[in-house]
């Protein structure tokens, strides 16, 4: 089996297994008993599975000879997801072996130029990045510190604490990568940006269950979500037409 090829069926492998997850967990928490309490974790970890990891996945299973810009994305991902079981102090079986098989795609690409490319960063985007940062953050190091210290609540069980942690922390840092070059990680701004949404609508719809953010954060998660992909696409529209222009 050729690299290429072993790329190939493994992203294929991780993308169908985190939508087949990630679509049980939407569908579970809407018709499980007892799921109501874990309203926005359900929301979150979907939203981990089927937005910010399945594209840049899916990305490197059709063109695995041109994997490097979805695997920066993943590779944020994998920093944002050691990160938070470091600050839990606990390894989640959901999420290693995928941080592992991650690893391993980076270490079969044929090819790993361009993975920071030439361009300009944007400053607005830049911008929200911090403001997202200084909210999610300290978001993160709490659910963490949760999973840490919760030794009875199904929250713990399920590792939706650490889980919650490490989707605050990628949103940043894979937000971080779609400011830097707008217009070449097009997709990491979406992914971040309909993360932030999700988990900021998660908490407007179920203000008062677990791991909610609390109002004016929630609405400003929501909005700044949306905000970002707008600026993001004006960005990279402005970019190309610069290219255009230059003779």
């Amino acid at each position: 089996m050729s690299r290429l090829t072993a790329m190939r069926v493994t992203a294929w492998l991780l993308t169908a297994t985190g939508v087949a997850f990630g679509l049980f967990t939407i569908v579970f928490g809407i018709v499980g008993p007892d799921q109501e309490i874990h309203a926005v974790h359900n929301a979150v970890v979907a939203s981990l599975l089927l937005v910010l990891t399945a594209p840049p996945m899916i990305a490197v299973a059709r063109a695995p000879e041109r994997a490097i810009r979805p695997l920066v994305i993943l590779a944020a991902l994998t920093v944002a997801g050691l990160a938070a079981m470091a600050m839990a102090l606990t390894p989640d079986p959901f999420i290693l072996p995928v941080l592992v098989l991650i690893g391993v795609l980076w270490w079969l690409a044929p090819n790993r130029e361009g993975a920071v490319p030439p361009g300009r960063w944007s400053l607005v985007m830049m911008v929200l990045v911090l403001a997202g940062a200084v909210l999610l953050l300290p978001y993160a190091v709490e659910q963490a510190g949760f999973q840490r210290t919760d030794q009875t609540s199904d929250h713990a069980t399920f590792f939706h604490w650490v889980e919650m942690a490490c989707t605050a922390t990628g949103i940043v840092l894979v937000g971080l990568v779609a400011a830097l070059r707008p217009a070449t990680f097009r997709l990491a701004t979406w992914c971040a940006g309909l993360a932030v949404a999700v988990l900021g609508a998660a908490s407007v719809l179920f203000a008062q269950h677990a791991s909610a953010l609390a109002p004016p954060w929630s609405w400003a998660a929501f909005v700044g979500g949306l905000a970002f992909i707008a600026v993001g696409e004006w960005e990279a529209r402005r970019s190309a037409q610069d290219g255009q222009l230059q003779p």
